[in-house]
């Protein structure tokens, strides 16, 4: 992908709830050149506290589904229920039978599968940011 494709989401934040550090690294790699700003909550408890604060900036969400504390589920649907109209794309390493039906059931507008590829999340992120 060259940077002429790159977005523009520097007016935008990002809430990025990943328990493991190199996964958290590796989406904000990906995500720094294009300018959003970005949040970091470790698991679906640190996501809702983060939501439901109104100094919080939040215009999309990325929720990791396996985390401690609480799952990205529960999280989703907590969040749904505060922001409706917030987008979450749900990431997962597991790709087992009804993950995603589980997902869209949670609320969540969009899946994708790890290893996440850059050019799949843009997409994904350009629907509900551009």
């Amino acid at each position: 992908m060259s940077n002429l494709s790159l977005p523009n989401w520097s007016s935008k934040t990002v809430l990025i709830v990943e328990d493991l550090p190199h996964n958290y690294e590796l989406l904000s790699t990906m995500l720094i050149p294009t300018g959003i700003a970005i949040a970091w909550a470790k698991n679906g408890l640190e996501a809702i506290e983060y939501i439901a604060n109104p100094v919080n900036k939040a215009d999309i969400v990325l929720m990791d589904i396996n985390m401690p504390v609480l799952n990205g589920y529960i999280a989703i649907k907590r969040i749904k229920e505060m922001r409706p109209n917030l987008p979450i794309i749900t990431q997962t390493a597991y790709a087992y039978e009804g993950e995603q039906e589980k997902s869209f059931k949670a609320g969540t507008d969009e899946y994708i599968l790890k290893p996440i590829r850059r050019e799949i999340l843009f997409e994904k992120m350009r629907k509900y940011l551009d």
